[in-house]
């Protein structure tokens, strides 16, 4: 697609324009404030820059262009919030690569008939109709989802999709067929209840296939189910099975139901539970959390008490508490999946949801029952449970569960705090994208976290002003003086959306504040407060154990009159 498209696009509308067809907005200095259509707000934190043709949260940390927002608001992919905005626009848009769409077109065209196929396929097998209804499958769930069946033939799909006027290639393509030693192509699902895989709009972009039982005998070795490879229409890292019916109601109820298999996503969402999306048998990766995170912070995963499934729900719970989300866990009673769950006890899974739990309080429940010795309970902690509290962003929730666990393995709390601090450091305690987060985590950082962010914000943004009014040189040389090369290094390294959420952020506090020098030496005097608080803290934790009492009394007195003095020379710039 030729980026004159978006150009002439973004001539003809503005930010405002496009946001403001969706959301009320108000006049916020020179931009313009809503409350955020991604996360639950009662305060504004919502931004739209219109000289730069931006907006930002501070609330979630969604942010981007008009076409970004519109993919985001509607739940759509990017080409197709660029024909939506085009037809606003009134422009006509001018494919770079025509094969490439036409191509495109005709892999969802294929998509599409072998769906209609693998529909008629079911309808004409009774043992599989008869093993759905068993299962508690709806006909409606059935027409619903486009459930169908692929017989146990070898080229049935093949010859249908030839028939019909396709290619080799275009079938191959779409990823239906595979070759043969010998070059013949043969279909890739046989045998097997067939799901299509949705895009966010509803159309069909792969399959994933369950083996029917009755098509293979025991001795056969065959996979349980099996999934399209990759294609032009699929990326499994970035596809959740069912997204497309619940992305509505994730955000209308605010948490999401993470299964794992078709048939769980299906009889959840025919009990009702329309806020389930399925990893679909494949890993959960940082791409399908940032997808549901989109539109809500909460996720549930389904755990059915399996020891390796909780090792890889843990993998997956840290990346999802790494990306500031609440993860609650659901267990379900021994031996059965969620589909049989649902299907023998709908108001006993409605009560599971209801009474699942942090992750961390489930793994601390669950290893607390296993290992009665207080040693043994201890260490699993360590290696299980402190990497989890480690993911936490708030210091206020690491906290807390620095307490639950010393009640459980009775370890005192500054031993599980050195532990822990161990964790951290692996990652450096004062890890550049901890710097940089969005507004709501911001309150979590330490204060010497928000200072730094504060003073850099001001420098970004002064640095992409036409007419700074500040000395950017001068105040760049005292920042990095006080954090170090390192560190300084990296925040002059930050990506260029990382640039872009400090500059909003300063921008929307500092505007049209003449004193901004001023405001700078504010900061600098509160950061080296903040720095001789971090140094007498640690002469105070060797007071308590008994080192150089002497020798570092005097040194904890002298810190203590440096911040004096420097609250005292805070108060009179503040007056000033």
């Amino acid at each position: 697609m030729n980026d004159d498209n978006i150009t002439r696009i973004k001539d003809c509308l503005s930010i405002v324009d496009v946001v403001g067809s969706y959301l009320k907005l108000e006049k916020a200095g020179i931009n313009f404030k809503a409350r955020c259509p991604f996360h639950n707000e009662k305060t504004p934190s919502f931004f739209i820059s219109p000289d730069r043709g931006t907006y930002k949260c501070f609330g979630c940390g969604a942010g981007g262009d008009m076409f970004t927002f519109v993919e985001q608001f509607e739940g759509i992919k990017f080409y197709d919030s660029l024909k939506l905005l085009a037809k606003k626009a009134g422009v006509e848009l001018k494919n770079e690569d025509t094969k490439s769409g036409d191509d495109k077109k005709k892999i969802y065209e294929v998509m599409e008939a072998s769906v209609s196929f693998f529909e008629n396929g079911l309808n004409g097998s009774n043992e599989v109709l008869k093993y759905l209804e068993k299962r508690g499958v709806e006909k409606k769930t059935l027409k619903e989802f486009r459930i169908g069946f692929a017989e146990n033939k070898w080229d049935n799909l093949f010859n249908f999709l030839k028939e019909k006027g396709w290619s080799d290639e275009e079938i191959e393509k779409a990823g239906l067929i595979k070759k043969g030693e010998r070059g013949n192509f043969y279909d890739r699902f046989r045998g097997r209840i067939m799901f299509p895989l949705f895009d966010s709009l509803g159309k069909t972009i792969a399959f994933s296939g369950r083996l029917f039982d009755d098509c293979y005998d025991d001795s056969t070795d065959v996979a349980k189910y099996l999934n399209s490879p990759e294609t032009v229409l699929f990326n499994k890292s970035k596809v959740l099975y069912g997204y497309n019916f619940a992305k509505n109601d994730i955000r209308k109820r605010d948490f999401s139901i993470l299964v794992e298999g078709q048939m769980d996503l299906v009889m959840a969402h025919q009990a009702g539970f329309t806020n389930t999306v399925a990893t679909s048998g494949t890993a959960l990766t940082e791409d399908h959390l940032t997808l549901l995170k989109r539109i809500s912070n909460n996720i549930i995963m389904a755990f059915d008490g399996d020891e390796a499934g909780l090792r890889a729900t843990n993998k997956s719970a840290k990346t999802a508490l790494n990306l500031g989300m609440e993860v609650k866990l659901l267990e379900i009673p021994e031996g059965l999946d969620p589909a049989d769950f649902i299907l023998k006890d709908k108001n006993g899974w409605a009560m599971a949801l209801k009474n699942s739990v942090s992750i961390i309080d489930f793994n601390l429940n669950y290893l607390s029952k296993k290992f009665t010795d207080k040693r043994k309970l201890g260490l699993k902690v360590a290696e299980i449970v402190l990497p989890l509290i480690d993911s936490l962003k708030n210091k206020i929730e690491q906290a807390h569960y620095v307490s639950k666990v010393s009640q459980k393995t009775e370890v005192n709390e500054d031993i599980i705090w050195e532990e822990l601090n161990k964790v951290i450091q692996q990652g450096e305690v004062l890890n550049i994208s901890d710097f940089s987060r969005p507004n709501d985590e911001k309150e979590m950082l330490s204060t010497k976290q928000k200072i730094i962010r504060g003073i850099s914000s001001i420098i970004y943004w002064q640095e992409s002003s036409k007419k700074p009014i500040i000395d950017i040189d001068k105040n760049k040389e005292v920042l990095k003086n006080k954090v170090g090369q390192d560190f300084f290094d990296k925040i002059q390294n930050l990506s260029e959306t990382r640039k872009e959420e400090l500059i909003f952020e300063a921008e929307n506090l500092y505007f049209g504040n003449a004193n901004l020098e001023s405001k700078l030496e504010e900061l600098f005097i509160s950061l080296d407060k903040e720095y001789l608080v971090e140094e007498r803290n640690l002469i105070q934790q060797k007071i308590k154990v008994g080192e150089n009492e002497e020798k570092n009394l005097k040194i904890y007195n002298d810190l203590s009159k440096k911040i004096e003095d420097t609250d005292n020379k805070l108060k009179n710039k503040v007056q000033n």
